[in-house]
C-alpha cells in the first residue's frame, strides 16, 4: 500500500471562486427570502419572493464582483512633471531612461529606449511633462502607462519598469 501523494496547494491560487460564491449567495439569499416570506409576509407567494431574491442577487453580484460592474477598469489619464536621466549603458546595450517625478521624489521609471533618449536629448529640458493611462479597480490602481512623454507617443522599448528608492511620502496614482 503506497503513501497517498499531497495535492500541490499552488494549484488552488488559480481556481476562480467567483461561481462558487455566487451559488453559495444565491443559496443564502433565496433562504433568507423563503424565511422572511414565512414568517414576516404570513406565506407570500414563494415563487415571487424567489425570483426577486435570484434577481436582487445576481443584479448585486454582476455590480460588485464580476468584471463587468461600474466600478472595475476605470481608465484616466493624468499628467506629471518628470525629470530625466541617463543611466550608464553597457557596451552594445541600449540605453536606459530614468524618469523620476518632480512631485512624488522616492517614485521611478525606467525605460530601455534609445529613440525616447534621442528625443529628450533633442529636446534639451530636464524637465518634461509625462502623460500616463491609469486603470483603477474599485479606486485602486491596477496599472498604469506611459503613453507620452515630452509630446513623443509610442517609441520603441526594450523593456521598461517602475519602482521606488527609500521611503516616498506619497504617491504620483493616489
Amino acid at each position: 500500500m503506497g503513501r497517498a501523494r499531497p495535492i500541490p496547494m499552488m494549484h488552488l491560487a488559480y481556481i476562480d471562486v467567483r461561481p462558487f460564491l455566487y451559488l453559495g449567495g444565491l443559496a443564502l439569499v433565496l433562504l433568507l427570502g423563503l424565511l422572511f416570506s414565512a414568517v414576516v409576509m404570513k406565506g407570500a407567494r414563494k415563487g415571487r419572493v424567489a425570483v426577486a431574491a435570484t434577481a436582487v442577487w445576481t443584479v448585486l453580484f454582476t455590480l460588485f464582483l464580476t468584471a463587468y460592474g461600474p466600478f472595475v477598469g476605470q481608465e484616466a489619464v493624468i499628467e506629471h512633471r518628470l525629470t530625466w536621466t541617463v543611466e550608464p549603458e553597457d557596451p552594445g546595450g541600449v540605453a536606459v531612461v530614468e524618469l523620476s517625478f518632480i512631485d512624488h521624489p522616492g517614485h521611478h521609471l525606467w525605460e530601455q529606449s534609445e529613440e525616447l533618449l534621442a528625443h529628450l536629448e533633442a529636446l534639451g529640458e530636464p524637465t518634461v511633462l509625462g502623460r500616463f493611462r491609469v486603470t483603477r479597480d474599485y479606486g485602486r490602481v491596477r496599472a498604469y502607462d506611459l503613453i507620452e512623454v515630452a509630446g513623443l507617443r509610442g517609441w520603441a522599448s526594450k523593456g521598461a519598469a517602475g519602482g521606488t528608492r527609500g521611503q516616498p511620502a506619497s504617491s504620483p496614482w493616489d
